[in-house]
C-alpha cells in the first residue's frame, strides 16, 4: 500500500465519525445505530443514520452516504485533500511526503498562495483606509451608516495615484499574475484606484476577489474633463480559477459563523453589511449575476430553513424573480421569494431600511426593521409566486391563456430531474391552473424538455458505473453486489473465492473485491473492520462508497453468507459452462460440415469434460437450483 492510501486509513482510524457529527447536529440512538434529521434535505423524521462500527453514515430519505471525510467535504465544502489535512491535524497523523509533487500538488499550491495573496492585498487596503488618504471613504461610511463594519468586514481603500499597488505588490513580492486574475491589474493599470473595497470571502473565509464603490467626492470618482465615459458605480473582480461568481455568495462566511439557518439574499455589499449590523445576520449577496443552482449546492450544507431571495417589486425585480424559480426548480432547498415595493425614494434599498439615517429618531429605525423583518417572514414559496407573476401576464380566466400557461409549466416540468419531485409538482401546478394532473402530463411529452438528454445520460452512467443507489438497473450487477456482501458478512469467505475465475464484469465491484483482497490481508479479518479500510479506499468516489454501504445494508440481513455465496458461484459457474458449451457446439457443427473428424472428435471429448467439471458436487453447500444469477 502507498504512502498516501496508508495516511487514509490512519486518519479515518484516528477520528470518531460521531464524536465529529456531534459538532454539529445532536443524534439519538435508534437501536444499534444514531439517528438525525437529514442535514442534506428537508425532512420531518430523522431517517440520517450514524453507524458507529462501521464508521460511515447514509440518510435513506436522500441516499446521502460518506464517512469522515465525505462529512466536512459536504457539510464545509471542503476539497478531499482539504478535508484529509483538517483530520490529519484532528488525529495527530503527519503527512509529509503523502501528496505527491505534480500538477495537482502545482495548482493546489498556486491556489493557496492566490489567497495568500489577495488577503495581503486586503490587508493593504484596510490600512490605507485607516490613514489620511481613506478620509473621503471614511465619511461616506460614517454618512451612510456603515462606519462599525470598518473592521469586521476589512473595509478598505485602493490608493487613487494609480502606482501604490504595484509598489507594494514589488515590496512584498506579490507575483502580479494573481493581481491580474483578480482583475486589480490590467496591462499596467490599477483598476480600482480610488475605490471603497470590499473583499469578498468564499465560505471557507479565503479572499477570491474584491468587489469597489466609487467613493462620492473623492478623486477619480467624476467623469474626466472633457470626456462623457462615467465609470461605473460598483466594480467585481472577473472569473478566476479562484473565484466563481456562480458559487460565492458575498456574506455566507459571516452567515455561518453567526448560525443562521436562513440566508436572505439580496443584491449589494453595503445592503448584506447593513442587514449584518441591524441583526438580520442571514443577509448575503450574489455577485454581479442571478442566485444559481451553483449558488444553491453551496448553501445547501447551511440553510436548512431555506432562503429567502429579495427583488425590487418592478419590472426587472418580476422577471428575476422568475429566472429564479426556472433555475432553482431542480434544488433541494426551500426558496421563498419576496418582491419588496419601490417605496419612498430615500428607503429603497435594505440597507436603506435598516439602518439609521443621521439624526434620525430610534423608534422610527425600530418600526422600519419590524416591517422588514415581516416582509422576509411574509415571503411565499417560489412557485406560488412565480403563478402569481404568470397571473399578471396572463388572464386565466380565458381558455387560450390557461392553454399557454400550460405550455409554460410543462416546460419547466420538463426540467425536472427527480420522478418524485416532478410528480408533486405536477399536481402543484395543476391545482393552480385548476386543470387535471395527467393533461400537464400529457403535454410535458411534447414540450421541449431538458429531461429526456439528461436522463438518457443517467442511465449510460449507471450502466457503465453503478453504485449511486442500492437499487442497481441489472441483474448482474445485483448479483455481484450480493457477492460483495457475503464477503462483508463474512470475510473468511474471500479466501476461498478464486476470484480471477469469477470474471466479474462490474468493474467497480472487481475493484472493491481487489482492494478486499488486500485488506485481508493486513488483517482486516472482521466485517466491521474490512468495511471501513475498503471505504476509506473508495474515499473522493462517491459511486464505490454507495455501492458498499448498499452491500453492507445487505450484509446486516444475511444469515447464512456462506450458503448464498456458493450459490451464487454455483450459478455462475452453470451459466459460464453453458456459455462454453454453446461456442463448442458451433465449433463442433463446423468441424462435421468440413468433415474435419479429427477436430470433431477432440471437441466432443471437451464437451464431455466440461459438463463432468460442472456436474454438482457432494460438498456444495447451496442448492444448484440458487441463482442469484
Amino acid at each position: 500500500m502507498d504512502r498516501f492510501e496508508d495516511a487514509k486509513l490512519r486518519i479515518k482510524e484516528g477520528n470518531d465519525l460521531v464524536a465529529l457529527i456531534e459538532q454539529y447536529l445532536p443524534l439519538r440512538p435508534r437501536g444499534r445505530t444514531l439517528v438525525a434529521l437529514c442535514p442534506f434535505h428537508a425532512e420531518n423524521s430523522p431517517s440520517f443514520t450514524v453507524f458507529r462500527e462501521t464508521q460511515h453514515f447514509r440518510c435513506f430519505g436522500c441516499g446521502k452516504t460518506g464517512d469522515v471525510f465525505t462529512w466536512l467535504m459536504e457539510r464545509d465544502g471542503l476539497t478531499f485533500r482539504e478535508a484529509m489535512e483538517q483530520l490529519a491535524e484532528r488525529a495527530g497523523v503527519s503527512l509529509e511526503g503523502v501528496f505527491q509533487k505534480g500538477r495537482d500538488e502545482r495548482q493546489a499550491k498556486l491556489a493557496r498562495s492566490a489567497h495568500e495573496v489577495l488577503a495581503a492585498v486586503a490587508d493593504f487596503f484596510h490600512r490605507t483606509l485607516l490613514t489620511p488618504e481613506g478620509r473621503h471613504a471614511r465619511d461616506y461610511l460614517q454618512q451612510r451608516g456603515l462606519d462599525d463594519a470598518i473592521v469586521p468586514w476589512t473595509l478598505g481603500v485602493h490608493p487613487h495615484d494609480g502606482a501604490a499597488l504595484q509598489r507594494f505588490a514589488r515590496e512584498q513580492k506579490l507575483p502580479p499574475e494573481v493581481l491580474e486574475q483578480a482583475g486589480l491589474l490590467k496591462n499596467g493599470r490599477e483598476v480600482f484606484a480610488g475605490r471603497l473595497m470590499f473583499p469578498i470571502v468564499d465560505e471557507r473565509g479565503r479572499t477570491v476577489a474584491f468587489g469597489g464603490r466609487i467613493v462620492p467626492g473623492a478623486p477619480g470618482s467624476e467623469p474626466r474633463p472633457g470626456s462623457d465615459y462615467k465609470p461605473p458605480k460598483y466594480l467585481n473582480s472577473p472569473e478566476s480559477p479562484f473565484f466563481s461568481k456562480r458559487r460565492v455568495l458575498y456574506g455566507l462566511r459571516a452567515a455561518k459563523q453567526a448560525g443562521e439557518r436562513r440566508l436572505v439574499v439580496m443584491e449589494g455589499y453595503t445592503d448584506v453589511i447593513a442587514c449584518h449590523l441591524a441583526g438580520f445576520r442571514g443577509a448575503v449577496a450574489s455577485l454581479g449575476t442571478a442566485f444559481t443552482a451553483e449558488h444553491a449546492r453551496t448553501v445547501e450544507r447551511y440553510a436548512d430553513d431555506g432562503v429567502v431571495l429579495m427583488f425590487d417589486g418592478d419590472r426587472a425585480g418580476r422577471q428575476a424573480a422568475e429566472r429564479a424559480h426556472r433555475e432553482l426548480i431542480n434544488s433541494r432547498l426551500l426558496v421563498r421569494i419576496a418582491l419588496v415595493g419601490d417605496g419612498d425614494a430615500e428607503a429603497k434599498d435594505p440597507a436603506d431600511v435598516v439602518l439609521a439615517r443621521p439624526g434620525e429618531d430610534e423608534e422610527a429605525v425600530v418600526e422600519r426593521r419590524a416591517r422588514f423583518a415581516d416582509t422576509i417572514d411574509g415571503a411565499q414559496d417560489a412557485m406560488s409566486v412565480w403563478f402569481r407573476l404568470l397571473r399578471q401576464r396572463l388572464d386565466l380566466t380565458q381558455a387560450v391563456n390557461v392553454e399557454a400557461a400550460a405550455r409554460e409549466c410543462a416546460v419547466l416540468l420538463g426540467q425536472v430531474e427527480e420522478p418524485v419531485r416532478r410528480a408533486a409538482l405536477t399536481e402543484e401546478m395543476a391545482r393552480h391552473l385548476a386543470v387535471p394532473a395527467p393533461a400537464l402530463q400529457r403535454l410535458m411529452r411534447t414540450a421541449p424538455q431538458r429531461r429526456a438528454a439528461s436522463a438518457a445520460g443517467a442511465a449510460d452512467e449507471a450502466a457503465s458505473s453503478p453504485g449511486e443507489s442500492a437499487e442497481l438497473p441489472s441483474l448482474l450487477q445485483r448479483t455481484e453486489l450480493e457477492l460483495l456482501a457475503c464477503v462483508l458478512a463474512r470475510p473468511e469467505l474471500l479466501a476461498e473465492l478464486d476470484v480471477e475465475a469469477l470474471a466479474l464484469e462490474v468493474e467497480p465491484i472487481a475493484r472493491l473485491f481487489e482492494w478486499a483482497g488486500e485488506g485481508l490481508a493486513i488483517g482486516r479479518s472482521s466485517g466491521a473492520d474490512l468495511f471501513r479500510y475498503l471505504f476509506a479506499r473508495a474515499a473522493e468516489q462517491p459511486r464505490l462508497q454507495a455501492l458498499l454501504a448498499a452491500a453492507q445494508e445487505r450484509a446486516d440481513k444475511m444469515k447464512e453468507a456462506d450458503v448464498v455465496l456458493h450459490g451464487i458461484v454455483a450459478g455462475r459457474r452453470r451459466r459460464q459452462g453453458e456459455a462454453r458449451r454453446r461456442a463448442l457446439r458451433e465449433r463442433l457443427r463446423q468441424a462435421i460440415a468440413g468433415g474435419d473428424q479429427e477436430l470433431a472428435a477432440d471437441l466432443q471429448r471437451q464437451m464431455l469434460e466440461d459438463l463432468r467439471r460442472e456436474r454438482p458436487r457432494a460438498g456444495d453447500l447451496a442448492d444448484p437450483g440458487a441463482t442469484g444469477s
